[in-house]
């Protein structure tokens, strides 16, 4: 995987685990806190998490997006987290009950195009304005990148090699969620120790409803 660490020697840390085929740039306008450096996870073409020294920082915090949740369980080390916050995503991200039913993501993998790729986008998005703010972002990823992409987590996912972990202390859920249901995120958290925000009007994307990373643990 890529990371992108954006630090001023700070005392504290936020790791965020993105979302399949997705840029970096999608939390650039997101203001860190005070006293808080900032690891960004993304493009998993392999599930290699780098060497880092989590010691030298007081508070780590966790924020996972989308298949980024199942990634953060199946690379992260075993460190003390402050917080740990799932949006729009479980640790069963290939589920008829708690994630992305079989076939829709089966269906995804084996017909990935340009054109099928615009429409996954448009489900990501909602509306056109999104869509288009969203396929502006920099750094977009490649078609031929995100679909080598999906084929690793697939695989992954696959092999059954993830057992939930870590303890998730806040769970976002866009109701409008097209890509994981809201119905199915429910189904898998509702009995869990978690602290449960729903966004009536959220789809899978929502990225615009917050301006800052303190939200996303306060909501």
């Amino acid at each position: 995987m890529k990371t992108k660490l954006i630090s001023t020697q700070q005392a504290n840390l936020i790791i965020y685990f993105a979302g399949w085929g997705t840029p970096a740039s999608v939390v650039s306008h997101l203001a860190l806190p005070n006293g808080y450096d900032l690891l960004i996870c993304y493009d998993y073409q392999d599930l290699d998490f780098p060497t880092f020294d989590f010691s030298r920082y007081q508070t780590v915090r966790l924020v996972a997006w989308s298949m980024g949740v199942w990634v953060a369980e199946k690379v992260l080390p075993e460190i003390n987290l402050a917080s740990a916050t799932a949006i729009n995503g479980t640790p069963f991200p290939k589920h008829d009950e708690w994630g992305i039913p079989l076939q829709i993501f089966n269906g995804t993998l084996q017909t990935l195009n340009t054109e099928n790729r615009l429409k996954f986008e448009r489900r990501i998005c909602g509306d056109k304005q999104l869509l288009n703010a969203y396929l502006a972002l920099p750094e977009q990823r490649s078609l031929a990148e995100i679909h080598h992409e999906l084929e690793v987590l697939n695989t992954a996912i696959e092999a059954n090699l993830v057992t939930p972990k870590l303890h998730w202390t806040n769970v976002i859920i866009g109701e409008k969620d097209r890509i994981f249901s809201a119905q199915n995120q429910l189904a898998f958290w509702q009995d869990k120790n978690v602290r449960m925000t729903q966004m009536p009007k959220g789809e899978h994307y929502l990225w615009q409803h917050f301006s800052e990373w303190e939200q996303l643990w306060q909501s």
